[in-house]
């Protein structure tokens, strides 16, 4: 990840538009009677989940010093591609937010490679990208294009959200890969994102991933959309 400070770069996400270890590969999808019922919609305003763990993140966010390149969501490239992802992300009946993803997968570089053979704006491994409708092959790799590779990534977000229910389990499922869920809930099946975490069943990075990024959405999301105390006081609230 880079270094660029998320304080310095609100200012042109504004004027512009309106965060990576990551996926491995998925089990098999379960026949649709064993997917639990979404406990939420798919639409849910991501910045209006309420957790600790994104309370402290969003501390550091805003503090912002003495955090690591891990740490510190890059958004220096967002401007020049968030207007074009969000639409996206939105037909596809999504919370707009999660255009944002890029920040802390791949810092909005549309060439990102990753350790594990990811690539692209949204770091989607080959069986993957191709299990969702993209073309990976020695002459064409369509994670590379940031239209093509949002939306395959959109879908991907959808089934997750539809399988766990809720946006935190589907966020940590992008990072960690489903077969790492099924089986950090195989003896907690109503097990909460939270709940894994906690008990440390989850890789460290996932634990971090979602608050994380979900206290960045706090920073960008309109928080008066909220309900009444769900996030009172957004010092940023607004910022879209």
């Amino acid at each position: 990840m880079r270094t660029r400070h998320v304080p310095l770069v609100l200012a042109a996400m504004v004027a512009g538009c309106g965060i990576a270890g990551h996926v491995t590969p998925p089990a098999p999808s379960p026949p649709e009677a064993e997917k639990p019922a979404p406990r939420a919609p798919a639409t849910e305003q991501l910045g209006c989940i309420r957790h600790p763990r994104i309370d402290v993140w969003e501390r550091r966010l805003r503090a912002e010093r003495g955090m690591g390149p891990w740490a510190r969501p890059d958004l220096t490239r967002g401007p020049a591609y968030l207007p074009r992802l969000r639409p996206l992300v939105s037909a596809a009946g999504l919370p707009p937010a999660l255009a944002l993803l890029p920040a802390v997968e791949s810092g909005f570089d549309p060439d990102a490679r990753g350790r594990a053979g990811e690539r692209g704006l949204w770091q989607l491994r080959a069986t993957t990208a191709r299990r969702f409708g993209l073309v990976v092959t020695g002459a064409r790799d369509d994670r590379l294009a940031p239209e093509r590779a949002t939306r395959a990534a959109a879908r991907y977000l959808r089934f997750l959200h539809a399988r766990y229910g809720d946006w935190p389990l589907a966020l940590a499922a992008y990072n960690a890969g489903e077969g790492r869920i099924d089986r950090a809930r195989a003896h907690r099946p109503t097990a909460t994102f939270w709940e894994l975490a906690a008990a440390g069943a989850l890789p460290r990075r996932s634990q971090e991933y979602v608050p994380r990024f979900l206290a960045l959405v706090r920073l960008h999301e309109d928080m008066r959309r909220c309900p009444p105390a769900a996030h009172p006081g957004a010092a940023l609230a607004g910022l879209h």
